[in-house]
């Protein structure tokens, strides 16, 4: 998987673009001043950097060299610091009641290692801290624009609520809506978006 995001990430334009995700650009207010944020799989480095120019202090992590180079460099034109991890999600140490936010777009996992990083993130958050998540629901296999062609790497509110029994969700629902990410995510999609509290 490393050298397929590589190779996405190796080209000069941004694959997913520079521009933040819509969701999460929308459910920012929900973060305290300067909180400490994690990015889950954060590519170029779009919505890092985008929560760093809001003055929150932010740690991205993702397996990809390329997408590191691509976020400090977005991260340099927008003049702010990043501290991004080139790792594995499935043996990245989340810490323990470390986060007041952590972020998942479009990071999408295998159920086994989802599992796993679903557990990290409730044992990473702190107390009160947010999960905000947004991905592809099973519904996106009739588009062609975006996401796994798995289904078993597509989320549902059930595998939500199953995998964060104890969260309760701001937010969380299912919808259908047009998307402009670089050339990555363009079109129609089936969209699942939650916020969920610790």
């Amino acid at each position: 998987m490393k050298d397929f995001w590589n190779e996405r990430f190796g080209n000069e334009a941004y694959f997913y673009g520079k521009s933040p995700n819509q969701f999460l650009k929308d459910s920012a207010h929900h973060l305290p001043p300067s909180s400490r944020i994690l990015c889950l799989g954060e590519g170029e480095g779009r919505n890092a950097v985008h929560l760093a120019t809001l003055g929150h202090q932010v740690t991205a992590v993702d397996l990809s060299d390329e997408g590191k180079k691509k976020a400090e460099l977005l991260a340099q034109e927008q003049h702010v610091s990043l501290n991004y991890i080139v790792a594995d999600l499935a043996t990245f140490d989340f810490g323990d009641q470390k986060w007041d936010a952590i972020i998942s777009i479009f990071c999408h996992l295998p159920p086994e290692t989802r599992q796993l990083v679903h557990q990290k993130v409730i044992k990473g958050l702190k107390t009160g801290g947010k999960f905000i998540i947004q991905s592809y629901n099973p519904e996106q296999l009739n588009f062609n624009t975006g996401g796994p062609k798995d289904i078993n790497m597509l989320y549902t509110k059930e595998i939500l609520l199953n995998d964060f029994p104890a969260f309760s969700w701001k937010k969380l629902e299912n919808s259908m809506e047009e998307i402009q990410e670089g050339i990555g995510h363009q079109g129609m999609s089936s969209l699942l978006s939650g916020i969920g509290v610790k």
